[in-house]
């Protein structure tokens, strides 16, 4: 049996056809001595045998691990001796080993410089494995001493950066050390840095803190430089502001003729009941109705459309605010206090004003000159009132802001009103001595220059410069003070307050006849008496903004418009008890002849331009205002301005004083202690007496930002 499958076996290997290997293992099995398999595991190559014992057989799948030197030297291994009990297959390894997958190991790090690099080391190759210095990459020590490169000598001169930058600006070389053998690291040298607002060229390029100034073109990053006009590309917007305009070059200037005050009003003294009236003069409806010093009867609008206000009885003087966004919450509850149309019906009730001296847009209340008769009143084209005070024959010029007497003229004449020319000289209706008196602010000359044709009552100038009375008679007179010749107009009564318009002509109140007389300025010709109704009693007459022309009815307690052109009556409005007052109480007269004026504002704020600007944890300390104009002779600006932290502040934020003129004095105009996240500065432009405008070409501001704790 062991020799018939000994046969079978080497027929079955004899019998193999060259290039032909069984797909399959095939495996012949004994009673004796288990299982053998035979496996060709390659085409072309010599048979392949494998032997198992009984106990464990060689897993198939390790059949290719064999090689062909195996394949040559493997033999069967037979027992011949005559004892053994059986023949068996025998193999090289023991009986329980087996054939196993053995991977070469892998070779040693080569790395004779001990620097970790090296073939086969796990930091990666070595450029240079003789230089602890080197690894990778090996730079060319033939173009420069790099740092490690080999060397001779004690030291050299070094520079790592470009060439072109070094000995400009801050750039310079460095030294490099040679120590065994080696050149150490380069010492000293100064590199580019990012170019620093520090008056050096730090990026070396030849250039000195490009791109890193501040807008106001200082070292100073915390500064602001906040420019208007069209030579910066931020042109002016007046807001369709009347009395300016914008001319051919983007700039400012006066719209001559045209006011950009709100002169919508006409303030009427009530002196019966010891307060003024505001009534709109587009509708005739009473805005407000204010408690004031006893018995008011003279009222003069200011260039803010504010007013000021002087009392017979006790020579007080009032100044009220027409606009209640400027007026201050004096009691500070967080509302306006001020009398108010409630019940909407166009009239203050008694009940609907303020107690006296607690109407928080009554700005103040002063008494100049003690307990005086307060009677005549006018503004200048600087925006200080001009009071008569009728006991004392004196004049003081008040400040706008708090009241204070500034200056004082003594005029030897009882003052009844005054008015203030083109050329700021101060006309006075003298009515205690009859005579109008011509006052010069400037070197405080007063000279008489006669009364016309009877005693100057109401007063006032024209278009012309020449000057208006009304004697309380049946005449009106005219004065030119360049010829010093008088002129008389007679009309059918006795005349009292008097206005002049653009339109050429003359118009005064007529009391007793309760008319209006209409005179052509030029032919010195009264055009028409326009009726009121009977038994108005006109004292005081004025012409508004519109042209339309009101008389205020002492009998009736009312004011009454009167369209000049049709000669007809549009309206009749209630007004206080006892109406009475003669003076400029629209503010016409100030505006078109006084100081034809006009002013525009604009907001700086934190991150820029009005619309634009930012609440934000940063405040500014504001340190200039610059203005680039011009002026004709005789014409100036004046600034002044506000600060606030928020645009609802900076509303009712107070103004500073104004500043100025200019010229004579100079830009800038600087600040001191000035701080607020907000600032707007507010222009005013005075032409001059031919109505030559300034020009505005820029405004700008300059302030430090400061973050805020």
């Amino acid at each position: 049996m062991k020799k018939l499958l000994l046969c079978v076996i080497l027929c079955a290997c004899s019998n193999t056809k060259e290039g032909y290997a069984p797909q399959n293992p095939i495996t012949f099995t004994t009673p004796d001595t288990g299982s053998a398999t035979i496996i060709d595991d390659s085409v072309g190559s010599d048979t392949k045998q494998q032997q198992s014992d009984t106990s464990k057989p060689k897993d198939t799948t390790e059949s290719s691990d064999i090689t062909q030197e195996d394949t040559e030297n493997d033999t069967f291994n037979k027992n011949d001796s005559s004892n053994s009990q059986e023949d068996t297959f025998s193999s090289d390894s023991s009986e329980n080993d087996t054939k196993k997958d053995t991977k070469p190991s892998k070779p040693p790090c080569l790395d004779p410089d001990g620097d970790g690099f090296g073939p086969n080391c796990v930091k990666g190759p070595d450029c240079d494995n003789n230089n602890p210095n080197f690894a990778v990459i090996c730079p060319d020590c033939t173009k420069q001493n790099y740092t490690g490169c080999p060397c001779k000598g004690v030291a050299a001169n070094c520079y790592s950066g470009e060439a072109q930058w070094l000995g400009k600006g801050q750039c310079q070389a460095g030294v490099q050390l040679c120590k065994n053998g080696y050149w150490n690291e380069c010492k000293g040298e100064i590199l580019p840095t990012p170019e620093a607002c520090d008056g050096k060229d730090n990026n070396c390029n030849g250039l000195i803190d490009e791109g890193v100034l501040s807008a106001c073109g200082t070292c100073d990053l915390s500064c602001t430089m906040q420019k208007l006009g069209p030579d910066f590309g931020n042109p002016f917007n007046i807001d369709g502001k009347k009395g300016l305009k914008i001319n051919k070059k983007g700039y400012i200037e006066l719209d001559i003729g045209k006011s950009n005050v709100d002169l919508s009003n006409i303030w009427i003294a009530n002196s019966s009941e010891q307060s003024v009236s505001k009534l709109n003069t587009k509708t005739g409806k009473e805005m407000g109705r204010y408690k004031t010093c006893g018995s008011p009867s003279r009222t003069s609008v200011d260039l803010n459309g504010d007013v000021w206000v002087g009392c017979r009885s006790d020579g007080g003087v009032v100044k009220i605010i027409n606009d209640i966004k400027t007026c201050v919450d004096k009691n500070g509850n967080g509302v306006i206090d001020t009398s108010t149309d409630v019940n909407g019906n166009g009239t203050i009730e008694s009940n609907e004003m303020k107690p006296y001296k607690q109407d928080e847009c009554v700005k103040f209340v002063v008494y100049p000159d003690g307990g005086t008769v307060a009677r005549a009143a006018g503004v200048d084209k600087d925006n200080y009132a001009w009071i008569g005070f009728w006991n004392s024959k004196r004049l003081r010029r008040l400040h706008p802001l708090t009241g204070a007497s500034t200056d004082q003229i003594n005029i030897n004449c009882n003052p009844y009103g005054l008015v203030i020319d083109q050329k700021g000289i101060i006309w006075v209706a003298g009515r205690g001595c009859s005579q109008l008196v011509r006052v010069d602010p400037k070197t405080k000359a007063v000279t008489n220059v006669g009364n016309g044709n009877g005693s100057p009552y109401g007063i006032n100038v024209d278009m012309f410069g020449k000057i208006w009375i009304a004697n309380t008679n049946t005449y009106s007179s005219r004065y030119d003070p360049i010829t010093g010749k008088w002129n008389s107009i007679k009309h059918n009564n006795r005349s009292r307050g008097i206005a002049t318009s653009n339109d050429g002509h003359i118009y005064v109140a007529l009391d007793q006849t309760s008319t209006v007389a209409k005179i052509n300025a030029v032919t010195l010709t009264v055009i028409a008496h326009i009726s009121l109704g009977s038994g108005r009693y006109p004292v005081g007459i004025a012409v508004d903004y519109d042209g339309y022309v009101w008389a205020v009815n002492q009998s009736k307690a009312t004011a009454t418009k009167i369209n000049v052109n049709t000669h007809q009556v549009v309206g009749e409005y209630p007004v206080g008890k006892g109406p009475y007052t003669y003076s400029d109480m629209t503010g016409y007269t100030l505006h078109n002849y006084t100081a034809p004026k006009g002013d525009f504002s604009h907001t700086f704020g934190y991150s820029g331009w009005s619309g634009t600007v930012s609440e934000s944890k940063t405040t500014t300390k504001w340190e200039k205002i610059m203005i680039d104009f011009t002026v004709p002779p005789k014409s100036y600006i004046k600034v002044r301005y506000k600060v606030g932290d928020s645009l609802k502040s900076l509303d009712s934020a107070p103004w500073s004083k104004n500043f100025g003129p200019y010229p004579p004095e100079q830009m800038p105009m600087n600040l001191k202690n000035v701080t607020g996240k907000f600032l707007r500065v507010e222009v005013f432009m005075q032409a001059n007496d031919k109505k030559l405008s300034p020009i505005i070409k820029s405004l700008s501001a300059k302030g430090k930002s400061i973050v805020l704790p």
